[in-house]
């Protein structure tokens, strides 16, 4: 689905929102309308005036007339108490109806909103991880921020007021063709230059708009950038680079909001400029049908006339407004539909096959993989992770060994049967389901503003507190855990700043261990562990291999010595396996990563 049917997409499921709204709508214009043709024989008993009455009145006329006639009959007093009643019930219905409206649209714009939410956090978590890697953080941000506001300000707020304005305008057109045709006609002409200079002024409004919100989204990202990046802009002493980029980014967007501001803000005076124009026509037009003989308009119907157009130019300068604001949103809703409506590339099967228990391991068969088709990060990969064993994955910066984990976990598209899990093929089984089977502990330690429990018990609620307590024992971390503030039930902050490197590690390692999966991926799990801590928890990791396919990426070898099998990677390539000491004898690439840790 592309962006132009966007909007008709999310209004679709609240169709009957709309029509009662609609109908609410309708009924708060009759009951304005009823309200304006009441005052009118209000005046009549208050001045005490005998209007004349045109020499063809219309049904409209004859009717008002023998109202005001039956309230008279009651006595002048009598009847200025009546017509006040008449008028206090005629208004009382409008504003409910009115408020009505606006109480059923409001909750149906919310909902809307939520769903638009709900839809783009959805593509945040099921789209492919190269695909969010497009994207700078601000920008993901404000499109679910500052985006999704622009379009319910500009495009459902424009959508309710419009429907609101265009009833009001029929239905006061249509008594304004009823009052007097001739006089309505001739107002009529003047609605298409007013249309053509409307859409003149969108057309341009809308590229002005778009350049906006791409600068909005980088503004989200400086300051996400900046506040992130603090401590190195301190410390390289970049405080006053840094505000002087700012400020000029700023600059520049200001400038940009004022040039649509001012575009947006010219709607009102144009419009209300042309309905000026009109009343004025009107008025010696009118004027000459009322005094004119014979009498072409009763005075009385003069003045309901021109207080029924008077209300119209409001709603008819709203309409242009709302065009203005929708053409405003519309790069906002572009961007929108960029995340909703992309497609997500990892193929899942029709029928996926159930993995209840890996027997054996993981078999890697002639993989190979490139992320742009042009250039290979993966050649011809041939390998076997065995249940029970720690395999350790060793290599430079760029040799591809953090790519073969994502692929390993489904985090892109495989071709059939390069990589199977016992004798089932990735590409056969659900992302999911794969996942469920696999516990990671990353280089780059993600933590959660929330409590210990809930970081270590990350994703499933059932695990009970002993569960927790033993796996934060096996990573090394009951002890500190215990000494903060409320234990367990201690807030951590945002990505768990109140702890130290260490500290935030092996809480990751034990929301690993608690997961209990067959397959355990620790990705430079141990580096930020003093040698006490990191003998300690790879002694519990050792005591896990047992009943665990374990796959190790290190860059310090020392921690790697002792795994049943170790891979060296260079270049996409696997290049070197065997145990530490067959490697060391092989006096290859391992040998020479080990000499420069100076490692035995």
């Amino acid at each position: 689905m592309n962006n132009k049917n966007f909007t008709k997409h999310i209004l679709k499921p609240y169709t009957w929102s709309f029509v009662l709204f609609f109908a609410l709508m309708c009924m708060a214009t009759l009951f304005s309308i009823a309200s304006i043709l009441s005052v009118s024989n209000f005046l009549q008993i208050l001045f005490d005036t005998n209007t004349e009455i045109a020499e063809n009145p219309s049904q409209l006329e004859i009717i008002l007339n023998k109202v005001y006639d039956y309230c008279l009959s009651f006595g002048k007093h009598k009847a200025l108490w009546l017509f006040a009643a008449i008028i206090f019930v005629i208004y009382f219905l409008k504003d409910l109806f009115t408020y009505l409206g606006s109480y059923f649209m409001g909750s149906t714009r919310n909902k809307i909103i939520r769903n638009i939410r709900n839809s783009l956090f959805e593509q945040f978590s099921t789209q492919t991880i190269g695909f969010i890697a497009k994207f700078k953080k601000g920008d993901l941000l404000s499109r679910v921020s500052n985006d999704i506001t622009e379009y319910e300000q500009n495009v459902l707020q424009s959508i309710q007021t419009l429907i609101v304005n265009i009833i009001s305008v029929l239905m006061y057109f249509a008594v304004l063709l009823y009052i007097d045709y001739k006089i309505t006609l001739l107002v009529l002409v003047v609605f298409p230059p007013v249309a053509g200079i409307v859409s003149f002024f969108s057309r341009k409004l809308k590229r002005s708009s778009k350049h906006m919100q791409q600068k909005s989204s980088l503004l989200t990202s400086i300051l996400e950038e900046t506040i992130s990046s603090l401590r190195i802009i301190k410390s390289f002493n970049a405080i006053d680079e840094m505000n002087k980029r700012f400020q000029n980014f700023n600059t520049s967007y200001t400038r940009l909001r004022n040039k649509i501001n001012r575009r947006v803000n010219l709607a009102s005076p144009q419009s209300e400029f042309f309905g000026n124009c009109l009343v004025i026509g009107i008025l010696l037009v009118g004027a000459r049908n009322v005094i004119c003989s014979p009498v072409l308009m009763s005075a009385d119907m003069f003045i309901v006339y021109l207080i029924i157009f008077s209300l119209i130019i409001k709603p008819a300068k709203d309409i242009s407004t709302s065009f203005y604001n929708i053409k405003k949103a519309d790069a906002a809703k572009k961007r929108i539909c960029e995340i909703i409506y992309a497609n997500n590339t990892i193929v899942e099967p029709e029928n996926p096959i159930e993995l209840e228990e890996i027997k054996n391991g993981i078999s890697i068969n002639n993989l190979n993989f490139s992320y742009d088709a042009k250039t290979p990060v993966l050649k011809n990969i041939n390998l076997f992770f065995k249940k029970g064993e720690n395999t350790a994955i060793v290599g430079a910066s760029g040799s591809g060994k953090s790519t073969l984990i994502d692929l390993i976990m489904k985090f892109y598209n495989t071709e059939e049967n390069s990589i199977l899990f016992d004798d089932i093929p990735l590409c056969k089984m659900h992302s999911q389901q794969v996942r469920k089977h696999i516990a990671i502990v990353t280089q780059e330690t993600i933590l959660f503003n929330d409590s210990v429990k809930n970081n270590i018990s990350f994703g499933d609620n059932s695990y009970s507190e002993e569960e927790i307590i033993q796996a934060a024992k096996i990573a090394n971390a009951h002890e500190f855990i215990s000494n903060l503030p409320q234990g367990y039930d201690t807030i951590i902050g945002d990505r768990g700043c109140t702890l130290s490197g260490g500290q935030k590690q092996r809480l990751a390692i034990a929301r690993a261990i608690l997961r209990k999966c067959e397959i355990l991926i620790l990705d430079e799990a141990t580096s930020a562990l003093d040698t006490i801590s990191e003998h300690s928890v790879q002694e519990a990791i050792n005591h896990l291999s047992k009943e665990k396919t374990i796959i190790t990426i290190a860059h310090r070898l020392s921690t790697i010595k002792n795994c049943d099998k170790i891979i060296v990677m260079d270049n996409g390539c696997v290049k070197e396996i065997g145990k530490h000491s067959e490697l060391i004898a092989q006096n290859g690439i391992y040998h020479k990563l080990c000499k420069m840790q100076e490692i035995n």
